[in-house]
This record gives structure tokens, sequence and C-alpha cells, in this order.
């Protein structure tokens, strides 16, 4: 078991500094391919849109052929996605080969709960805190590493480096899975659990928690680093707020799934929203604080992120889980599609950061809105 959980880690991991490696080195990307503000939004919304896409697809063929097939095809198809935008000659290429990476995340992160589902019968938010945690270290290595360490030693690749690095670290998980069972279920189970899960009221609003996490964490890793360039920050400085942003969900995305094992599932959910909208308050009045804002928005959608994948393992059966999460990222990262574009397009169109930023602010009062809906799912607290 202690291997199968060390492997979801490293599968986290990979997910997402895959994903992550982006942000930091976008102002490159944007003046070697010669993108547009709205094109280079999309090498973010590309991705989200096809985690959404192939979520309910991944608890279909999970029901069908059983955890470990997905994990095997979601993590080649997200090792050669990562890996060939190294070798992308335009912006045509490389939002294909970004797709491919979306399609492999989307297959993949609907496989993990259910492991923890299959292999963990007690402390399921300790156990999801401990595999998530691989989703903050991933971020925060790509982003940390990127600009000071990983573009200098590429030399004339630059930004092409990340992700040849990050794709061959996704193929070794790949291999990896090859020789350790992916979960107790052998597959051949009913699709039946698909239609009272999508009838379930606490799945959409589940859903839209998620929903609204993911808005703001993937439009800040978009667009935080452009943000405080326009300021006056240098790249080094101004790629650091993205680092930050995902710094924070080391100690955060851990500790909430694990507190909520404690104080119920709600509490954190509740707090981490009004932690959010305080971050945008933040970024929008006082920018120059611009180490604290990252930090504090990192923290509460991490702690969304995590805590949100131990809501299916509480109220589903085994046979639900993948249903449920599957639903729950499909809303989750299909609507951040239009996030980080649409950011772009307002910058694109007035030349100022205001409405971005007022954007953000109507997701993060939403966001509350909807934790203060969710009710309690903890077995030891309902």
């Amino acid at each position: 078991m202690l291997v199968t959980l060390a492997l979801a880690w490293l599968t986290a991991f990979s997910s997402r500094s895959n994903t992550i490696s982006v942000g930091p080195v976008l102002p490159l990307i944007h003046r070697d391919l010669g993108l547009s503000y709205a094109q280079a939004g999309l090498l973010f919304g590309i991705p989200v849109l096809m985690m959404g896409a192939f979520s309910i697809p991944s608890g279909l063929i999970m029901a069908r052929l059983g955890v470990k097939p997905v994990l095997l095809i979601s993590l080649t198809m997200l090792a050669l996605g990562g890996g060939l935008r190294s070798v992308a000659p335009n912006g045509a290429w490389l939002f294909v080969f970004t797709a491919l990476l979306g399609a492999g995340i989307g297959l993949v992160q609907p496989a993990l709960p259910r492991l923890i589902k299959d292999h963990f019968t007690r402390n399921t938010g300790l156990m999801t805190g401990i595999y998530s945690n691989g989703f903050s270290v991933g971020a925060t290595t790509a982003a940390a590493l990127a600009v000071p360490v990983l573009v200098p030693v590429s030399g004339s690749l630059s930004w092409r480096g990340p992700f040849i690095l990050w794709g061959a670290v996704t193929a070794v998980a790949a291999l990896a899975w090859l020789f350790v069972p992916g979960g107790k279920s052998r597959g051949g189970e009913s699709l039946a659990p698909f239609a009272r899960i999508f009838r379930s009221k606490l799945c959409w609003i589940a859903s839209g928690i998620f929903l609204s996490q993911s808005l703001l964490y993937y439009i800040l890793n978009s667009w935080l680093a452009s943000y405080y360039q326009s300021l006056g920050f240098s790249l080094a400085a101004a790629g650091s707020t993205v680092a930050l942003l995902s710094a924070a969900s080391i100690i955060f995305g851990f500790a909430g799934p694990a507190l909520s094992d404690w104080a119920g599932r709600r509490p954190p959910f509740i707090l981490a929203a009004v932690v959010s909208l305080g971050g945008v308050l933040g970024l929008m009045l006082l920018p120059q604080i611009y180490w604290l804002w990252p930090l504090l928005i990192g923290s509460s959608t991490s702690v969304l992120f995590t805590t949100g994948f131990v809501i299916p393992v509480d109220v589903a059966r085994p046979n639900e889980v993948g249903a449920f999460t599957g639903l729950m990222l499909t809303v989750g990262f299909g609507g951040v599609m239009v996030g980080p574009p649409l950011v772009g397009f307002l910058r694109d169109a007035t030349g100022s950061n205001l409405y971005g930023m007022l954007v953000l602010l109507a997701i993060a009062a939403g966001q509350l809105w909807l934790t203060l809906l969710m009710p309690e799912t903890s077995p030891r607290h309902r």
C-alpha cells in the first residue's frame, strides 16, 4: 500500500509540474513564437478544457477496465504531450501537444481518489493529503526552477528545456506503474452510478467549488507574472510570484484534508474561501506586497483542491467514486477554459489589468457563497 501511495504522489507531481511549467516562461514563449496575449492564454485554457473533457471518460474506462489501465494510458499521453511541446515550431503545434497533455491529466486525476477508496478505509483525508501533496510539490518545483535554473542550463533550448525534463519524469512514473498493482478494482463494473451521481445536488455544489478554485488558480498562473511585469517588476521577481502561489500549497494542500479528518470538511472550505477573497482584494489594492497575496491565494485554492478530492471518498460507494470525481473535474476544469483567455482578451482590448482583476473578485465572491451551501460530508461529523 505504501508503494501505491508513493506512486500516486509521483503521478500527482507529474500532472502539475507539466502544467505549471508554462507560467514562468510564458513571456519567453510569447516573444519567440509571436503569440498574442489571448493566444498565450490558450496555453492554460486548452489543458484545463481537456482535463474537463476527459474526466468522465476516465471514470467510464475505470468502470470497464480498472484503475491501472487508466493510469498507464493517461501517463503515457501526459509524457508524450508534455515532452513534445519542446519541439513545437509554432503556436499551432504547441497547442496540439498541449491538448494531448491536458487529455492525459484529465484521464489520470479521477483514478487517484479511487485508489484511496480501494486501499484505505480510515483517515481518508490524511491519505488524500499525502498523495495530493504531489500536486503542490510538482507545481512549486516547476515554477521555482524554471527561470533561475532550468532555462539557463538549457542553453539555446531556452523555455523548451523544462518541458523535456518534466516529460521525462512523467515517463518514469508510467514505467513504474507497470510493476505495481493500480488498485483492487478489476473493471467490469456497472455504469449505473453515473446516472445517480449526475442527479446529486451535493455533487453539483462540490463541482462549483472546484470550478471556482480552478479558475482562480489557473488565471493567476497564466497572468500573475505578466501582471507584475506590467507594474515594473523584473522577470525574475514577477516569475517568483507564480512560485509563491504554488509554494503555499505544499503545506496547506496537505494540511487541509488531514485537518478535515478532525474538524470536518466544511470549516476548511469556508475559511479557504474567505482567504481567497482577501487575497484577490490584496492584489487589487496593495500589489506592492507582491509576495503575500500569492501565498494567501495559493494556500486557499490548494485547500479547496485537495479537500475536494476527499468528498467523493466520503459519500460515494466504490463504483461511484469515478463518476463523482469525473463530474466534479469536468465542471471544475471544463469551465476554466474561458478564464485565462478572457483575462487575456480584456488586457488586449483595454490595455488595463483592472477588468481581469474584477473577474477574479467575482469568482472569489461566488466561491464563498458555494462553500456556505456545502453540507458536512465527513462520516465522523455528520
